[in-house]
């Protein structure tokens, strides 16, 4: 696979596929296979499988670690090729979902969570999985594993009450 990363929007090209980071966490998740530093990662993206940006603290080479949906690694892979400046040309539909009516994500999330009625929701997801949503949509801290645990419950949701939540 070809993989591509814009480092000023925090975006991911697998094979000209645009994945946009759904976390921007910084976290320390293992050493550099180059020079055997600290791996500091940069974002978190999904793209059938979940796959962690990070740079080397030393030598500064740029990886995708690759890991099945269970945290399980896969892989990793040296991101050679970067992007700069205005993405915007390229035609890889890499949008927003959650803007709408120059919102921000924050804002149009959080209005699209408080619109759920919160037994749609606890019928779903756990009380701490709705929680990290919530916090996640405020720009809070939350528990990236809560959070990571309802998003695989989001095409249930959707086929249960018809609501699309991309949070």
């Amino acid at each position: 696979m070809g993989y591509e990363y814009d480092l000023s929007n925090n975006v991911l090209y697998i094979n000209k596929n645009c994945v946009q980071a759904y976390d921007i966490e910084k976290n320390e998740i293992g050493v550099c296979g180059a020079c055997g530093a600290h791996l500091l990662s940069i974002s978190y993206h999904l793209f059938n499988d979940l796959i962690i940006v990070a740079k080397c603290s030393s030598c500064n080479l740029i990886f995708a670690n690759i890991y099945d949906l269970d945290w399980v690694w896969l892989d990793e892979i040296v991101i050679s090729h970067f992007l700069s400046g205005n993405t915007q040309n390229r035609n890889t539909g890499c949008g927003n979902i959650l803007q709408t009516d120059g919102e921000s994500d924050i804002s149009a999330g959080l209005k699209l969570l408080k619109s759920i009625p919160m037994k749609q929701l606890q019928t779903i997801f756990s009380p701490a999985e709705i929680n990290a949503m919530f916090l996640r949509t405020k720009g809070d801290e939350y528990i990236r594993q809560y959070l990571y645990n309802a998003r695989k419950k989001y095409d249930a949701f959707e086929d249960v009450f018809g609501i699309t939540i991309n949070v």
